[in-house]
């Protein structure tokens, strides 16, 4: 007899496993001006120990990404982009192109 889980866990698209040809992207912290006033586009299922959330402020999207550690969470942004760049950065980072 077959057990499904209902509903589904993961209903967010999860990240592909870094390839061979893989670019790194710079990680930063977070910039404390813009607290509040960032827009989360899209975001990638939470459970795994690393996530993302492409997001949006003062006109340029980035790339946010959460490491859960045993203590706080551990949350990094990658540089700005114009919206068509930062959406085909998203792109490469679901099918593991960038990381």
């Amino acid at each position: 007899m077959i057990e499904w889980d209902y509903p589904p866990r993961c209903q967010s698209p999860h990240v592909a496993s870094p390839r061979s040809h893989c670019e790194r992207l710079t990680w930063n912290a977070p910039r404390e001006r813009e607290k509040g006033r960032v827009r989360v586009v899209r975001w990638t299922c939470d459970c795994e120990a690393i996530f993302f959330e492409l997001c949006q402020a003062g006109g340029l999207r980035f790339i946010r990404r959460t490491k859960r550690t045993a203590g706080n969470p551990l949350v990094e942004e990658s540089d700005r982009w114009p919206a068509t760049e930062a959406d085909a950065v998203w792109a490469a980072l679901l099918f593991g192109l960038v990381r």
